[in-house]
């Protein structure tokens, strides 16, 4: 009985609510005793903010007249990513700058916990790694004739962009479904791209189009594909990594291995929606591929804190790779991917690898989230359920899939050709 009412009051103080707007909150708040605690709650929550932005004014000031004037290292290249470590399309630049021997300053801005625990990641010695929003990362990006970065982390505290220095930036996504909006913080910044932005890489004219339509209308585009796809035409590449993973993991040369990484949800206690069946998922696997299967699963890095996120991922004969710091590594050494909505799984076509749809929340996140395209449209069996992802496994055709994976690129007019790091390093010696 007490549950039930405990239940029936918050829903009938919902509806009051949601009929009377804001003089029913003070209304709900009197009524329960609760409404000078309210009032503080609300003081020390506007205090705090107030707080906050006093420190950016006073900081986003100081900034300005101290790095205004800083003068431009003709050879420094400094790169971000929204991981804030040594990833993405930033790293494989990096390794391309460093592969020809060319006289560049690099530098790479991360946060504490990459500084702390970096052995796994196989960083080059020539680069130099500083904590990100420090006076320190700030003198460097003052001083920088190139900024690189994935996401609009140069831009993210308004460092001054000076006369002489060039911003290129390469996002993350790769004809990504889901639709780009964010928070009201990130759109202001999105927007301020559009002016701090020099260029930016595209890798079809799809992704040209969202985001000269919907950002960056001013921003010249960069037609090379993404630096970080190169490693899926190069063979030696692709053997490099696969024996990289496996060696960390201790799988055997015979082994097959599924790739399994969802998005992020921004309800993080919810984990229903990545729910596997793996037992049920490799039975099918092996099925249709025969052989054995192990699954490598990698959570997006803003749900990997969450523990019951990675209860999910810690079972039997599932590798989690949720530390892993590169992904194009674990799509190369994957012979089979699955995910819902994140857009590596478009990078992954490029391999021409089976590839499938596991998505249990289509509908509440299409009206929450959105899409760009339907799922329909792209080459990938989609499930709904653990039940229909295994029947797709199993009628899995591979000449129709082939097929139609050609048509999509083609469809969305893909530039990648393997070379977008000999492009981009080009580019960079040619405005340097």
């Amino acid at each position: 009985m007490e549950m039930y009412k405990k239940g029936y009051d918050k829903h009938t103080n919902q509806i009051f609510i949601e009929k009377t707007g804001a003089g029913g909150k003070i209304v709900v708040a009197l009524a329960e005793g609760n409404f000078i605690r309210k009032i503080q709650q609300h003081i020390k929550t506007d205090l705090k903010n107030f707080k906050v932005n006093i420190d950016e004014a006073i900081g986003g000031v100081l900034r300005y007249f101290i790095l205004k004037n800083s003068k431009i290292v003709r050879n420094k290249i400094v790169f971000g990513t929204f991981q804030n470590a040594y990833t993405c399309n930033a790293k494989y630049i990096a390794e391309k700058i460093i592969e020809d021997r060319l006289n560049y300053e690099i530098v790479f801005i991360v946060d504490d916990i990459f500084l702390i625990n970096n052995d796994e990641y196989d960083v080059p010695n020539r680069i130099k790694f500083v904590k990100r929003n420090s006076l320190e990362s700030f003198l460097e990006l003052a001083s920088a004739h190139f900024w690189v970065d994935n996401a609009l982390n140069c831009i993210w505290k308004k460092i001054p962009k000076k006369k002489g220095q060039i911003y290129l930036n390469t996002w993350h996504g790769s004809l990504g479904i889901k639709r780009l909006n964010g928070d009201k913080h990130w759109r202001r910044i999105a927007k301020r791209g559009n002016s701090a932005i020099d260029y930016f890489i595209t890798d079809s004219k799809f992704e040209e189009d969202v985001f000269q339509k919907s950002f960056w209308p001013d921003v010249k585009c960069l037609k090379y594909g993404h630096p970080r796809n190169d490693i899926f035409f190069d063979p030696d590449k692709i053997n490099k990594a696969k024996s990289k993973v496996y060696s960390l993991y201790g799988l055997e040369e015979h082994v097959k291995t599924v790739l399994y990484a969802p998005t992020f949800r921004d309800n993080k206690s919810d984990v229903s929606a990545i729910n596997v069946d793996y037992v049920g998922m490799k039975a099918a696997l092996e099925k249709k591929f025969g052989g054995e299967w192990v699954v490598i699963a990698k959570l997006h890095f803003h749900n990997a804190t969450n523990n019951r996120t990675k209860d999910l991922f810690c079972k039997e004969d599932v590798i989690d790779a949720s530390t892993y710091p590169d992904i194009q590594e674990l799509m190369a050494a994957a012979d089979i991917g699955i995910t819902d909505y994140s857009s590596w799984i478009f990078d992954f076509l490029l391999t021409k690898k089976p590839a499938f749809i596991y998505a249990r929340d289509i509908e509440k996140y299409r009206n929450s989230r959105g899409f760009y395209y339907s799922l329909d449209e792209t080459p990938f069996s989609i499930a709904e359920s653990n039940k229909k992802l295994q029947e797709n496994i199993l009628r899995f055709e591979s000449a129709v899939y082939l097929e139609q994976v050609e048509s999509f690129l083609a469809g969305k007019q893909c530039y990648e050709t393997g070379n977008a790091c000999e492009q981009v390093v080009k580019f960079i010696c040619d405005h340097t």
